[in-house]
Order: structure tokens, then sequence, then C-alpha cells
């Protein structure tokens, strides 16, 4: 299940390349349980109704590399949480992830798959096509 009314979504860049360069050097992927349905490195798997499952065919390796990717280009959102952005989006297999912060876990991120209309808006089109 989806939410009714979806939050908008924007990629908003404020770094410069190489402060950009330095955040992408501390980011990883930390998962959830939330969004498995498989055992994974994220723990016990949990998968919520309203969650979007991943994909177990998908590696942790590839999963870290895409994020760091996309903090590396700039996919990210304006609002941040203890110096890390809150989000941040990337492509992976030809579907567009979206990675959330994990508070209280700086620079841990969870990630899940969009659906075509959540994309973020990106009017410095910093996120190139798949």
């Amino acid at each position: 299940m989806r939410r009714r009314n979806p939050r908008p979504r924007r990629i908003r860049c404020q770094f410069a390349d190489d402060e950009l360069a330095q955040l992408a050097e501390r980011v990883r992927y930390r998962g959830s349980g939330e969004h498995k349905s498989h055992p994974s490195p994220a723990g016990r798997p949990a998968l919520r109704s309203d969650a979007t499952p991943c994909d177990p065919h998908i590696g942790w390796t590839d999963i870290n590399a895409a994020l760091v990717e996309g903090v590396r280009r700039g996919c990210i959102s304006e609002a941040h949480e203890q110096g890390f952005p809150k989000y941040v989006w990337w492509w992976l297999d030809g579907d567009l992830y979206e990675a959330r912060h994990l508070n209280g876990f700086a620079g841990q991120y969870k990630g899940y798959r969009l659906e075509h209309p959540e994309y973020p808006r990106d009017p410095d089109n910093r996120l190139p096509a798949p």
C-alpha cells in the first residue's frame, strides 16, 4: 500500500564536487528488515505490508556502490540529518531507488525502489537516465 498523498521529492544539491566526493566516502548501505522477505545482512526479514520488497538477486555490494554513486553525482535532498542528506536517489538495474538516512546511524541508509509517479523532480538534471 502506498501513501495517499506522497510527499514531493526533489533533488537539490548545495555541495561542490569535492565535498560530494568526501561525503560519498562516508555513506554506507545498512538496509532494513522492513523491506526484506529473505535473510540478509540487515538482519531477520520483517517485510511490512506497505513496504517495497527488495530484490533478493541484487547484491549488497551493488546496492552500496549505487548509493555512493548517487551521493557522488549530487542526487540528494536539500534536507539533511547529522550532516548527511536525508534522501539519496540512484539507478540500479534499470529501476530508480530512494535511500533514506537512518536517524541515529550517521551515514547509514536503507533503500527502496520507486514507482514512476514517485520519481523526484530534478531541476538541475543530476540524475541520468538509466
